[in-house]
């Protein structure tokens, strides 16, 4: 045997099997134990977002039923009517009002490119 088979097979035999069988099983365990734990700590976390979904559903139901409970605000009464004055008969009728004066059209220019706006232009 050369020196690194000699040292390989020296390696293999610092660990009794035993030990490392006990190492070994408590590494399995304390991996069990954590996998419980992990599913635990989801199992938490969906009942929550569970009760904080209910919570805000009867919320938004509280909103609805406060909302219909509320009173609708009655317009308010007509103010009492004042009794226009009557045209006599021998008075002329009033004149119409003015026609309103529209400006006046502006020049189309053509040729000129107007600016596109931005969801319009491709």
């Amino acid at each position: 045997m050369n020196d690194l088979q000699q040292y390989a097979h020296q390696a293999s035999q610092l660990v009794p099997a035993s030990y490392a069988e006990k190492a070994m099983a408590s590494l399995m365990q304390l991996h069990s134990e954590l996998m419980d734990e992990k599913e635990r700590r989801v199992d938490l976390h969906r009942r929550l977002m569970e009760r904080e979904q209910a919570i805000a559903e009867l919320k938004m139901y509280v909103k609805l039923l406060e909302e219909r409970q509320r009173p609708v605000a009655a317009p308010p009464p007509p103010a009492p009517a004042m009794m226009a004055p009557q045209p006599s008969n021998d008075a002329p009728p009033p004149s119409p009002p003015p026609l309103l004066r529209r400006p006046a059209p502006v020049p189309v220019q053509v040729g000129v490119r107007l600016r596109p706006e931005g969801w319009k232009v491709w």
